[in-house]
This record gives C-alpha cells, sequence and structure tokens, in this order.
C-alpha cells in the first residue's frame, strides 16, 4: 500500500464494467492509484496538471476524459452536495493541497468571493494599480498624422516596411491606419478640403 500519511483513507474510483483495464482508488489526501486486484498492490498515478489543479487523465472507452482530483476527493469523501453547489473551492487558496479537510463545495457565486478574497488575486491587483502607465498607445496624435500623410501621399518611394521601423509598429497597423480602422479618429487638416 502507498501510504504518504498516517491517516490516509483509500476509496476505489467507480466507472462502469470494463471502462478501463486498470482499477483506481483516490485517498482524502487526493493521491491516487492504479491496481489489478487489491488496493494494497496499489501503485502511484503521477497525473497531470492544468491551471494548476492537479488531474487525472484517463481513457474509459477509449474517450479521453480530464478528472480534476479535487472534484474527485470532495465527490468520494465529502458529503453530496446541495442544492446549486457543483463548485469545489480551495479553503487555503493553495490549488495542490487536495486534502478532504482543504476542500468544501460551493455555488458559483461564493466561489467568485471566494476568489476575490485569495491572496495571489489581491496582489496581482495591487501590482496592476501601481504599474507604470507606459503600456499605453505606441503612437501620439501627432504621430499618426505625420504617419497618415506620408501613407496617403502618392509620391511615396518608402517602403511600409521601413515607416514601420521609424514609427515602431507593424506593417499590420499601417494598413490598418491606412485602411481606418485603427486611429480613424483623426484627420489629417487638409483631408478635408477638395481642389
Amino acid at each position: 500500500m502507498v501510504n504518504s500519511h498516517w491517516n490516509e483513507e483509500w476509496k476505489e474510483m467507480q466507472f462502469p464494467p470494463g471502462a478501463l483495464r486498470k482499477n483506481y482508488a483516490i485517498s482524502n489526501y487526493g493521491n491516487v492509484i492504479s491496481f489489478s486486484k487489491k488496493i494494497s498492490d496499489g501503485k502511484r498515478v503521477k497525473g497531470g496538471c492544468i491551471k494548476g489543479y492537479k488531474t487525472l487523465p484517463l481513457r474509459p472507452f477509449g474517450k479521453s476524459i480530464t478528472y480534476y482530483i479535487h472534484k474527485l476527493v470532495a465527490q468520494y469523501f465529502l458529503d453530496p452536495p446541495k442544492e446549486g453547489e457543483e463548485c469545489v473551492i480551495h479553503c487555503d487558496y493553495n490549488k495542490l493541497n487536495n486534502y478532504v479537510g482543504n476542500l468544501r463545495w460551493a455555488d458559483k457565486k461564493e466561489t467568485y468571493s471566494h476568489q476575490q478574497a485569495n491572496p495571489s488575486v489581491i496582489e496581482g491587483r495591487e501590482k496592476l494599480k501601481s504599474r507604470c502607465p507606459d503600456a499605453g498607445p505606441k503612437l501620439t496624435s501627432t504621430q499618426v498624422m505625420r504617419l497618415k500623410k506620408k501613407l496617403l501621399d502618392p509620391e511615396r518611394r518608402t517602403k511600409l516596411r521601413i515607416i514601420a521601423k521609424q514609427f515602431g509598429v507593424s506593417e499590420m497597423q499601417l494598413h490598418r491606419i491606412r485602411k481606418g480602422e485603427n486611429w480613424a479618429h483623426i484627420e489629417l487638416p487638409d483631408a478635408g478640403k477638395k481642389q
């Protein structure tokens, strides 16, 4: 038996007969083993990870299905969820801590408010507030006017690639400016006059 903790309990996972070649069991700590006949002969299954959550990818009847470990622990070790409780949250905000005492069922609203109280989310919000506003538009309105004059000049001989390099933008950005998809609100002073 593969036990990492003195109070680790194992429950066999239920699948339809013939769905998988091996049997699987999950523990109250979120560990998974595969076995043939007895749980005590099981071998630890590593599993995978999606967005920080531990997962168990299986192929019942040849169809790939990914199970989230925290949801499996809740399904096999927690009381059944109440009406509307379809999410499982980690009380300590640690996605890797799948111990049954750290998990609980919650509805979507409760899950959202729990996530907003997550220290990582709060820290990220603070970083966003203190970030320098240098990630704004690359061009000023004056630069766009100069650019439009160059782009609309019928006698222009400079290649778009070179103009793009001069202004620090992509060639696609130049095409969008010329078509009026980007910076359409900036008009050339003499563009409205017809001769």
